[in-house]
């Protein structure tokens, strides 16, 4: 059961990343202290984003007493 609901939640919010990012194409950039990226749809920031936050508590699980 907790497999399915997980499951679902990632079915949503893929769905809802990707609606977001149908409808705003508009080119941005980040600025992040001196550092400034390219710019790049709204939308591919977003799943580019979206992809980090979900690898990074796997890459930090070594580091874990």
């Amino acid at each position: 059961m907790r497999r399915f609901l997980l499951f679902l939640l990632w079915m949503i919010s893929s769905g809802a990343i990707a609606l977001f990012s149908v409808q705003n194409a508009k080119a941005v950039s980040l600025k992040f202290l001196f550092w400034q990226s390219i710019e790049m749809p709204l939308g591919l920031l977003l799943i580019f984003v979206a992809a980090i936050a979900l690898w990074v508590p796997y890459l930090a699980r070594p580091l874990r007493p």
